[in-house]
């Protein structure tokens, strides 16, 4: 019969080799990757950005423009295989167009996936929610300060304009559907869920918005920026300018990638440049946020949640509350995982991030070809 000492020295060799083997696996992962994958190909993205990325987007995307909310243009796009039948949504952040999904577009359709993705109203190439007056249009820098305004009227029409995007283009396609969504476009999925969740067989959140960082006003008071001009930038907020990659560290670590998707595309196309929002839209927002988390419950699919280690956009706490709200309902319908070191924008990261991000996704999703549910 063994001591209480000997039970415990083996219990400490299980520990010590089971976190040995975990270690060595992510070693090994970001060996493989750094040996040429195509998850792994940051030093090399300048040179075939143009000739591989940009040149399958403008074979295979297809313009899939439709009236959202209200009949609001939403500039939409769809990337379809001849023979695969699974597909992946993504909802976008604040202030993106679709041309900033571009690598991670190719990658997923590299992988087998038909993908849609839409430019969410207010933003991007869709139609703008605020039109400059009389006045205003004779003045370059006024018409400017108008187009840049981050405005919805309310939130729910995100989720309305995606559901309708999911229904015409995404549902007839495919036998499953898996939704990827980010930061702003994580809190439009998440309520989306909330709601439709027999759409999707699972769904992966890239540092979604469940609390975004509003100082000095606190989340539990949303209430306070229904003081403002509901139209007007809120507070030292105001139209796109070009910061460059010193100034948007907290974004990203990866300087190539956001020179040649962050600020490289938006820099070629004015017409989808954003500012800062408005003070409605930061109240709807935050409202939304808030919700996300309270009815997180309601959730009936598996969700993987990437968090970054690193990020000054949104915060930690809200996430792991709504992965709670689920797992108190479902234990285990949601995975967190905490990418260390990594900043907001994890889709744009530097690979030892990205990679992993996108291999642990693509390994959830392919789980969930066996077991998630069917759309059709």
């Amino acid at each position: 019969m063994r001591t209480f000492r000997q039970k415990s020295f083996l219990i400490k060799l299980f520990l010590g080799t089971r976190a040995l083997i975990l270690i060595s696996f992510e070693i090994a992962v970001l060996a493989i990757l750094a040996n040429g994958s195509a998850q792994a190909r940051e030093s090399e993205l300048a040179n075939i950005y143009e000739s591989k990325i940009v040149e399958f987007w403008n074979k295979y995307g297809q313009r899939r423009d439709f009236a959202g909310r209200h009949g609001v243009r939403i500039a939409a796009m769809a990337f379809s295989h001849s023979v695969e039948k699974n597909g992946i949504v993504i909802s976008s952040g604040y202030g993106e167009s679709f041309f900033k999904y571009r690598e991670i577009v190719y990658d997923l359709w590299q992988e087998g996936y038909q993908v849609y993705i839409l430019d969410h109203r207010g933003q991007g190439f869709s139609e703008r929610l605020i039109r400059p007056s009389k006045a205003q249009e004779l003045d370059p820098q006024a018409v400017k300060r108008v187009h840049d305004i981050g405005y919805v009227e309310n939130f729910d029409d995100f989720v309305d304009d995606l559901k309708t995007f999911v229904e015409k283009e995404a549902k007839p396609a495919n036998e499953r559907l898996f939704l990827l969504a980010h930061s702003m476009g994580g809190a439009i999925a998440s309520l989306y869920l909330e709601k439709f969740s027999a759409d999707f067989a699972a769904a992966a959140l890239s540092s979604p918005m469940h609390q975004p960082d509003l100082s000095p006003i606190p989340n539990k008071a949303c209430w306070l920026l229904k003081l403002g001009p509901s139209k007007s930038y809120v507070w030292g907020r105001g139209p796109y300018a070009s910061r460059g990659f010193n100034a948007d560290r907290d974004l990203t670590s990866s300087r190539i990638r956001y020179d040649i998707l962050k600020r490289g595309e938006l820099d070629r196309h004015p017409q989808a440049q954003l500012g800062g929002p408005s003070f409605n839209w930061a109240y709807e927002g935050c409202m939304a946020a808030n919700r996300s988390i309270r009815n997180a419950g309601r959730i009936s699919v598996d969700v993987l949640l990437f968090q970054a280690g690193d990020d000054r956009v949104v915060k930690a706490h809200g996430q792991q509350k709504f992965c709670d709200t689920m797992n108190a309902v479902r234990m285990g319908s949601c995975s967190l995982r905490i990418m260390k070191g990594a900043r907001h924008e994890l889709l744009i990261e530097q690979d030892v991030h990205r990679s992993l991000v996108l291999e642990e996704m693509l390994s959830f999703f392919k789980r969930k070809h066996r077991t998630g549910q069917r759309t059709n």
